[in-house]
């Protein structure tokens, strides 16, 4: 790639929204910006593979504020993401937190916010910076008045957020924000997977058990992979300062089990009645039963009492994304399907 395209500096660049940033800039022809990928792991199969497509794939640790100086050299844009359940999963975390008498979702939630705060503090030092994404989600401790204070992997990116915007004004200027919404990819993990229907062989139907209001309420749902890069690009084509959900169609379990069940020819019944939430570990429960609280009563996105949250169609540029039911028909159902 030319070297004299401005550059854009991907954190995250294997993972799900940074990679979904690097493959839709690297689909366009030509690609208006010089790639830069950041990865703790340069050697990784997934970084060689960006490495071979022409990505500068560069080592930095969020973790380590100093060579994150380095790695943000000379860029135009740096599109900023973070991974909670990664620091979820660390045992050095889960021994911190059994040491100090926390549960591991506190620390996890502490530790996501300070590697943001370390992002934070290096881009405001760019000077060659035009603008600054920032994934993150809404707070949802502070816009439920505490009621919903387990979903740290919400808060954490918010604490560092609102940090941003108070210590680096100047850099939010520049700056817009990125809620990531449902990831449809989600079906495929093991709590999306709790909300998925069911297949009853012999009726040939979709079963659905989740009862109100969870049946009902809306969540932005989006695929990640195929979503993220073309929203970052209209948010680099539409004026800083935005906060933007990042939803392909607003559906409701029951809307999304009728949709999956038209691609695969098949009828769908609802059950007015939740399935177990049970997940093996007490502390994920919580955080994913105050999640769902918070958006049936707040929004996914807190947009219930957040009146600064834009949707897609509302930043003034084209957006175009695959429905979901397209999405739905390119997935391989039969063997993520449960049998009832």
């Amino acid at each position: 790639m030319s070297s004299e395209k401005p550059l854009l500096v991907v954190l995250g660049a294997t993972g799900n929204q940074g990679g979904s940033v690097i493959s839709y800039f690297l689909s366009l022809s030509p690609s208006p910006y010089a790639l830069r990928g950041i990865t703790r792991n340069p050697s990784s199969p997934k970084s060689v593979s960006l490495a071979s497509l022409g990505v500068e794939v560069v080592a930095a640790d969020i973790d380590n504020p100093s060579s994150l100086d380095s790695a943000f050299k000379g860029a135009s844009v740096i599109f900023s993401v973070t991974n909670f359940w990664q620091s979820f999963a660390d045992p050095s975390l889960r021994e911190r937190a059994s040491a100090s008498g926390q549960i591991i979702g506190v620390v996890s939630k502490e530790n996501e916010a300070q590697q943001n705060r370390n992002i934070i503090d290096a881009a405001a030092k760019v000077s060659t910076l035009e603008r600054f994404i920032f994934s993150s989600m809404p707070n949802t401790n502070k816009l439920s008045g505490g009621k919903y204070a387990h979903v740290y992997h919400f808060d954490g990116k918010a604490i560092a957020e609102e940090y941003g915007r108070s210590a680096h004004p100047k850099l939010w200027e520049k700056t817009s924000v990125l809620y990531a919404g449902y990831y449809l990819e989600n079906y495929f993990e093991t709590t999306g997977s709790l909300l998925q229907p069911k297949l009853n062989k012999g009726k040939d139907v979709l079963v659905l058990s989740v009862a109100e209001p969870l049946a009902t309420a809306l969540w932005p749902m989006y695929s990640v992979a195929a979503d993220t890069g073309a929203l970052a690009h209209a948010l680099l084509r539409a004026a800083p300062g935005k906060k933007l959900i990042g939803v392909n169609e607003w559906l409701s379990v029951r809307d999304f089990a009728k949709i999956l069940a038209e691609v695969l020819g098949k009828g769908v019944e609802f059950v007015d009645e939740n399935p177990s939430f049970a997940m093996g570990d007490p502390d994920l429960e919580k955080e994913y039963m105050d999640m769902m609280g918070f958006c049936i009563e707040f929004g996914y996105d807190g947009g219930k009492v957040d009146k600064n949250i834009v949707q897609p169609a509302d930043l003034g540029v084209p957006v175009q994304l695959e429905s979901v039911k397209e999405w739905c028909g390119k997935q391989d159902w039969d063997k993520a399907l449960q049998v009832a």
